[in-house]
């Protein structure tokens, strides 16, 4: 079993598990060029024709066209795969429907969860004329599982990120050694691009080969600019790379030295060391059975102990198939959030922890890492910063 089939057998056993535990007795994701977002997470299809495919508590059916047929049957993921001709997938699907006999259906349409949103307005009304009368009676949202397969990691998922952390820290670390004062954020970011092209990796965000957030001032999620490196300046990268469909999403805070210095100003240390033990404040928060608010809590409430003003966004978020992979955040009660801030944290979950102190003017510091939830709380997956980088020349 290659790594790829072994990542949707994963995927698929957990679908499995959580049709069983709400009683769901059929999930039904309908496609066509790939449209469902749901695809890469569970199958990995590149599926041109209308599909159907079918998940239940024992088995998993494709109802495809045969000029698809051959990929899903070298997929090794079906049990069964139903043909269809031009004029006769709705006959197929009532012929499966009748095996089944299902009594609760899902299907990939959410009012709040654009990951669960697979269906288009079309798309959906012409799955349920073929379902028909009774079916069409028995349809709920597969929101209230899907995200928590997504959120989730199983074993090979985590080894991904794994990977794609490791690629981020090593790509750091070149860029460490190598910036000096007088350099443009431009020329900075253009290493981050060279330590990609030579790993065969992209950016996570952007999933292209195009620069991080590189800040030297003027805070905002943009990227890097003409500006040049001064002492006395501080320099901030936020940074992702995607590896096999997974990412990381680590940020670090640099000190550049003024002229007899030996460390960071006294300013800028007392904001990195608010910010470490807020860190450390969430992850010890972050186990199994918390609440997001309460993680966030941990960590927002040492920062305003600590003098600083509040945060204006989330203390962390999901790390997985995307930068920002949706589900349980880290973040304070309030209508911006939704209900995710009150979401509660499970054993695979990885998350990206993200106090920050960032004012215009002033000190300024992300120090961003990515932990795992077990059974025993989290686990540092990123080597974490544990003081400021300081640029001596």
């Amino acid at each position: 079993m290659n790594e790829t089939h072994a990542l949707h057998t994963e995927k698929l056993h957990q679908t499995k598990h959580y049709l069983k535990e709400q009683g769901i007795d059929c999930y039904i994701i309908k496609t066509k060029e790939g449209s469902d977002p749901s695809m890469p997470l569970l199958f990995g299809l590149k599926i041109v024709g209308d599909a159907l495919l079918i998940i239940t508590i024992s088995e998993i059916i494709g109802i495809t066209s045969s000029i698809d047929a051959q990929d899903v049957i070298e997929s090794k993921l079906f049990d069964r795969i139903v043909t269809y001709t031009h004029n006769d997938l709705e006959e197929k699907l009532q012929e499966v429907m009748k095996e089944i006999n299902p009594k609760k259906i899902a299907l990939n349409y959410s009012k709040a969860n654009s990951l669960a949103d697979g269906l288009t307005v079309g798309s959906y009304r012409k799955l349920l004329k073929m379902l028909g009368s009774p079916y069409n009676e028995n349809i709920v949202s597969s929101d209230t599982f899907l995200q928590k397969i997504r959120s989730i990691k199983t074993p090979q998922e985590i080894s991904y990120i794994q990977k794609a952390i490791d690629i981020t820290l090593e790509i750091y670390d070149e860029v460490f050694q190598k910036v000096r004062k007088g350099m443009s954020e431009i020329e900075i970011g253009n290493i981050f691009i060279d330590g990609m092209i030579k790993r065969d990796v992209v950016n996570g965000i952007s999933g292209t080969l195009t620069p991080p957030i590189v800040m030297r001032h003027q805070i905002a999620h943009r990227p890097p600019g003409e500006s040049i490196l001064r002492e006395g300046d501080y320099l901030i990268f936020d940074f992702s790379v995607s590896y096999k469909g997974y990412t990381s999403d680590i940020a670090r805070t640099c000190y550049v030295l003024k002229e007899g210095e030996e460390k960071a100003s006294s300013e800028m240390q007392k904001a990195f060391d608010t910010i470490y033990e807020a860190i450390n404040k969430a992850v010890k928060a972050l186990v199994p059975g918390a609440i997001g608010m309460d993680v966030d809590y941990a960590a927002r409430q040492h920062i305003l102990d600590s003098g600083y003003q509040n945060i204006f966004h989330a203390v962390g978020h999901q790390v997985g198939r995307a930068v920002h992979d949706g589900g349980v955040l880290l973040g304070p009660n309030k209508k911006r959030y939704s209900k995710d801030a009150l979401g509660v944290i499970e054993e695979g979950m990885v998350f990206a922890i993200e106090p920050t102190i960032l004012y215009e003017k002033g000190p300024a510091i992300i120090s961003e890492d990515n932990v795992l939830v077990t059974k025993d709380g989290a686990k540092f997956l990123s080597k974490r910063q544990t003081e400021l980088f300081l640029i001596r020349n």
